[in-house]
């Protein structure tokens, strides 16, 4: 390997990577998206239990950059595995309207968010929580 000297990067700004080897001239300068298949990599799943209000759990796997919308759906979708023949069919939007999913302190409630801004991690646990009360009544009394 003569010859050869390690390129160092100087910085990243907008996606596009800078170096300040003599090895490679301004016009060599790449970008970082297209120096690296991203779409190729593989989506680290991660294992979630969830909580139900009768004390119940079952297990989901979403990828690690799943927003809430794709994590509700993969919930939709293992409750509708669990659920046994001749039940009645949930509506969801109903049970969105009503409860949510829970991570420590937080109401996981904004869809176009994603899990890692709230950092939840492999082997975590998330739950239902009450969203709006039962009995709410929007009425405006006198």
């Amino acid at each position: 390997m003569l010859g050869l000297r390690p390129v160092f990067l100087e910085a990243c700004i907008c996606g596009t990577a800078y170096s300040s080897s003599p090895l490679l001239q301004p016009e060599e300068y790449y970008s970082v998206r297209e120096s690296f298949a991203y779409h190729k990599l593989p989506h680290q799943l991660l294992n979630l239990s969830v909580l139900k209000l009768d004390g119940s759990r079952f297990e989901i796997q979403v990828t690690k950059g799943a927003s809430i919308a794709e994590l509700k759906e993969a919930v939709m979708e293992a409750f509708g595995q669990i659920q046994g023949e001749g039940q009645a069919k949930i509506s969801w939007s109903l049970v969105w309207l009503h409860f949510c999913l829970g991570y420590k302190r937080w109401k996981l409630v904004d869809d176009k968010m994603y899990i890692r801004d709230f950092r939840i991690k492999d082997g975590d646990q998330l739950q239902f929580l009450r969203h709006l009360s039962v009995n709410y009544n929007p009425a405006v009394e006198d």
